[in-house]
């Protein structure tokens, strides 16, 4: 990652920690459009469960105590966090996250995903990248180790939606509604198998584009 993106994200979560939602706003705008044009991304490995979740219009939230283990633990066991990147070209992610090319990348309209975080009381924020060890006091703190990981990990271009529930004992969330306005293929994905016949019927049902390279996929099936 380039020092101005390391820089920028800092600033944008410094701006929210100082209540000043308006400029961290502004700086995640301005953020998305310079990476690529105002989209955000989600690598999933294709399932008979992700097209569910594709179909239904529905994102799901894993409780953050699961995987995080800094802040304050009451927080991160009420804490839920659903993960995106704004890079669709990363070799790691489609190995990693998308089942080693046999899987999808699911890609949002930044301002869809904006919207929907209003709209259901959702923090969105990219991730901060630093290895200077940081206090996780309070909620805030907490919200700051949700969302802070080491340089190591910049390769990952992440953002997190975040959203607290104190009442839930779930170990994790669906949420409705909003739909992907592209899925990128894989370049290992089995065409013939049964599951993405089931991607391809859900794509047609709800005009979503499926794409493979960057051109469109037409599937006899």
């Amino acid at each position: 990652m380039e020092n101005w993106e390391l820089d920028l994200r800092k600033e944008i979560f410094s701006e929210y920690l100082k209540d000043r939602s308006f400029e961290a706003i502004e700086k995640m705008n301005d953020l998305i459009i310079r990476k690529n044009g105002g989209k955000i991304y989600r690598y999933r490995p294709l399932k008979k469960e992700e097209v569910e979740l594709i179909r239904n219009s529905n994102l799901y939230f894993c409780r953050a105590v699961r995987f995080e283990g800094n802040g304050d633990r009451y927080v991160l066991l009420k804490s839920y966090l659903s993960c995106f990147t704004d890079d669709v070209k990363s070799v790691p992610m489609w190995f990693d996250y998308a089942d080693q090319d046999r899987g999808i990348c699911l890609e949002y309209n930044y301002e869809d995903i904006k919207q929907f975080a209003n709209a259901n009381k959702l923090v969105l924020l990219p991730v901060i990248y630093d290895d200077e060890e940081v206090s996780f006091e309070g909620k805030l703190g907490s919200i700051m180790a949700l969302m802070t990981k080491g340089t190591e990990k910049s390769w990952e271009y992440e953002w997190r939606l975040w959203k607290m529930d104190m009442k839930s004992p779930d170990i994790g969330k669906l949420m409705s509604s909003i739909d992907p306005v592209r899925i990128h293929i894989g370049e290992k994905v089995n065409k013939s198998s049964r599951v993405f016949a089931e991607l391809l019927g859900v794509s047609e049902e709800k005009s979503i584009e499926l794409v493979y390279n960057d051109e469109a996929v037409v599937v006899d099936i």
